[in-house]
C-alpha cells in the first residue's frame, strides 16, 4: 500500500497534476467550455417543448381527507425565465405560461408540463384559501421510482399516483387506437399533430407504438409514404388491421382513404390499399408502407370505421388472410395474399369461406394449431346446428369441411381456446366446449360436450343467433372471453368471463369501474399479459386555457377485480 502510494506521487508530480488542474472557469479552459456546454443544453431544454410529462397526484389533508375541488396552479421555472422569455399558452414563445386543474371528488387531477426545469405547485381550497406548495424537477426520463419533491410546505400531502414522460410530442393529440396484440406484445396508433390552423384544417403524421406489458411502450415505429390531414370539405385518414407476425416482422394493413363529410356513407376522393412491415428485430424509427395491388374495385375496411372487426392473419408457409370489400356490391371476402403481398387466391370463390355478414362471421376467421399442424378455419354456413366450417391447412393449402354439432343452433361460432372450441347457445347465452381429438381427421364431426362451462352464464338476452362472443383474450393460465351486446361496441352491454382451470369453469368479472374511464369503442381495447386483462383507452383533462390527452390503461389483480385506479401508459 505504501509503494503505491509513492507511485501515485511520482506520477502527480510529473504530470504537474495536471490532471487535476482547476479551471479559471474562463470559457477558453476545459471545465469553462463544459460549464458552458451544459447550461447551453439546459436552455436547450428549458426551450423544449416538444416532449410533456404527465402527472396524476392526490392532494389531501394531514388527516388524509382529499381536498375536494380545490385547485392546483402549476408552472416550470427554467432558462426561459431567466432569460426573460415572455409566457405564452402553449409554449410557443419557448416559455409555457401558469396551468391550473380543480381537483376531483377524490383530490386528483392530471398535471401537465411540456417544459423542464423546476415545477412549482400550489394548492388552494375550493374557496381560494392557499393551503400547501412544492416543488419538483421535471426531466426527459423522469419516472414514478425517480419522481422525488425537493421542497413541501403547508397543510398539504402531496401523494404521486403515477406518472409518465412522453418525447417528440406523442401527447398531443387525442387519436389514440389500440390495434390488437401478436406475438405478445400489445399495439396502439397515435397521431402527432405536425401543422395547426383549425380543428378542421391541420396535418398530422402516425405512430404505431408497442409493448410487452400493456403499460410500458417501448417501440415507436413512424409510418412513412401516407397523408393524414383535414382541410376544407374533406380529410385524409388512416385504417389499420390488427397486427400480424410472419416470425420477423409485425405486418398491418392499411387504408389510406380521403373522403368528403358527406353521408354517411361519404363520398370517397381518394383511396389506396398499403402494407406495413415493421422488423421485429432491431425495430427502426420509421418505416414505409408498400402498395397492394388489389383489383381496383377492392378497398380495405371502406364500409365503416372497425377496422379491427375484420381478420387478418399470417398463415403457413408466407402468406396473409385480408378482407377487402368488393365494390359496387359491398361484399366483403377474404383473398389469400403470398409473401410479397400478390394476390394468392379469393377464398369465398375457391373455399367457400364467408364474411358475408362480417360482424357475426369474423370471430370463425381463427387459426388453430393442433398436433403441430396450422389450419385456417373459416366460417361456411349459418348459425343453425350443425355447422360447416372450412379447415384449410398451412402448407398444402388443401381443404376440407369439419362439422359441429351443436346439438341445438348455435349463438356464436366456435372459437379455438386452449385446444379446444367455445361457442355459446341460447337466448341467454350458456358456454360450451367441444373436444379438437377428431379435428385432424379426413371428415370430422366434432360434437359439443354434455356439460356447460361451469359458471359461463350470460345474462345478455338475445336472439338466439346474435354471435355476442366477440374475442377471447389469453395469456398465462388465464383466457378472458369477452361477450357485448353490440358487435361494434357502440354503447354496449359488456360481460368478461374469465377461466384459470383450462375452460372448466368461469367467473364473471365486476364491471368497469367509472372514475377516470370511459366507455369501450373497441374490442380491441382489451387485451391479456401475465395472466391480467387490461383496457387501454385516452380521456382529456384540463389546463385552466386547454385541454390535453391523457392515455391510460387499467388492470385486473390476481383475484379477476380491476386495480382501484388506472395507470398512465408510458411511451418511449
Amino acid at each position: 500500500m505504501k509503494k503505491t502510494s509513492i507511485t501515485i506521487f511520482i506520477l502527480l508530480f510529473t504530470f504537474h497534476c495536471r490532471i487535476f488542474k482547476p479551471s479559471s472557469l474562463d470559457p477558453a479552459e476545459d471545465l469553462g467550455s463544459l460549464q458552458s456546454m451544459l447550461r447551453l443544453l439546459s436552455l436547450a431544454d428549458a426551450f423544449n417543448t416538444y416532449s410533456q410529462t404527465v402527472v396524476f397526484m392526490k392532494f389531501t389533508d394531514p388527516s388524509g381527507n382529499p381536498y375536494i375541488n380545490g385547485v392546483v396552479t402549476y408552472s416550470v421555472f427554467n432558462e426561459a425565465d431567466e432569460n426573460g422569455t415572455i409566457p405564452s399558452q402553449n409554449g410557443e414563445s419557448g416559455n409555457v405560461q401558469s396551468y391550473t386543474v380543480t381537483l376531483d371528488a377524490n383530490g386528483r387531477g392530471f398535471l401537465y408540463f411540456s417544459e423542464r426545469g423546476i415545477a412549482n405547485l400550489s394548492v388552494a381550497t375550493s374557496g381560494g384559501t392557499l393551503v400547501g406548495a412544492a416543488s419538483f424537477r421535471i426531466y426527459n426520463g423522469i419516472t414514478k421510482q425517480s419522481f422525488s419533491l425537493l421542497t413541501q410546505g403547508g397543510i398539504v400531502q402531496f401523494i404521486l399516483e403515477d406518472i409518465a414522460n412522453y418525447r417528440n410530442r406523442l401527447a398531443t393529440n387525442i387519436s389514440f387506437t389500440s390495434l390488437g396484440s401478436v406475438n405478445g406484445r400489445q399495439f396502439i396508433y397515435l397521431e402527432v399533430l405536425t401543422s395547426y390552423v383549425s380543428p378542421s384544417q391541420n396535418t398530422s403524421i402516425g405512430y404505431i407504438a408497442s409493448s410487452s406489458d400493456g403499460e410500458n411502450y417501448d417501440l415507436v415505429t413512424k409510418i412513412d409514404g401516407v397523408t393524414i390531414e383535414k382541410g376544407v370539405g374533406y380529410e385524409v385518414v388512416l385504417k389499420i388491421s390488427k397486427p400480424v407476425f410472419n416470425g420477423s416482422e409485425y405486418v398491418f394493413f392499411l387504408a389510406e382513404e380521403k373522403h368528403d363529410f358527406a353521408g354517411p356513407p361519404p363520398n370517397i376522393l381518394g383511396f389506396r390499399n398499403l402494407a406495413l412491415r415493421i422488423p421485429a428485430f432491431f425495430t427502426p424509427n420509421s418505416s414505409v408502407v408498400t402498395g397492394l395491388t388489389l383489383d381496383p374495385t377492392f378497398f380495405l375496411y371502406r364500409p365503416d370505421n372497425f377496422p379491427w372487426i375484420y381478420p387478418a392473419f399470417y398463415f403457413g408457409n408466407g402468406r396473409y388472410l385480408i378482407s377487402p370489400t368488393f365494390y359496387s356490391a359491398v361484399e366483403t371476402k377474404p383473398i389469400l395474399l403470398n409473401a410479397d403481398f400478390s394476390v394468392n387466391q379469393d377464398l369465398n370463390s375457391s373455399y367457400s369461406c364467408n364474411l358475408a355478414n362480417s360482424i357475426v362471421n369474423s370471430v370463425g376467421f381463427q387459426i388453430v394449431s393442433i398436433g403441430g399442424t396450422e389450419y385456417l378455419q373459416c366460417p361456411s354456413s349459418s348459425l343453425t346446428s350443425p355447422i360447416q366450417v372450412r379447415s384449410i391447412e398451412g402448407n398444402t393449402i388443401s381443404n376440407r369441411v369439419v362439422i359441429f354439432d351443436g346439438t341445438q343452433n348455435f349463438e356464436s361460432l366456435p372459437v379455438f381456446v386452449r385446444g379446444k372450441f367455445v361457442a355459446t347457445f341460447g337466448t341467454a347465452p350458456i358456454g360450451y366446449t367441444f373436444n379438437a381429438d377428431n379435428y385432424s381427421l379426413p371428415n370430422p364431426i366434432l360434437v359439443r360436450n354434455a356439460s356447460p362451462i361451469s359458471g359461463f352464464n350470460s345474462s345478455i338476452i338475445n336472439s338466439g343467433t346474435s354471435g355476442i362472443l366477440r374475442t377471447v383474450k389469453s395469456s398465462g393460465n388465464a383466457d378472458y372471453f369477452i361477450l357485448s351486446s353490440n358487435p361494434t361496441f357502440s354503447t354496449p352491454t359488456i360481460e368478461i368471463f374469465r377461466s384459470t382451470d383450462s375452460l372448466a369453469s368461469v367467473t364473471l368479472l365486476p364491471g368497469f369501474p367509472g372514475t377516470y374511464s370511459t366507455g369501450i369503442s373497441n374490442a380491441e381495447q382489451l387485451q391479456s399479459a401475465n395472466g391480467k386483462l387490461n383496457y387501454s383507452y385516452a380521456i382529456s383533462a384540463g389546463t385552466g386555457v386547454g385541454f390535453f390527452p391523457i392515455y391510460l390503461t387499467r388492470f385486473t389483480q390476481d383475484d379477476g377485480n380491476w386495480e382501484a385506479l388506472p395507470r398512465l401508459i408510458k411511451i418511449r
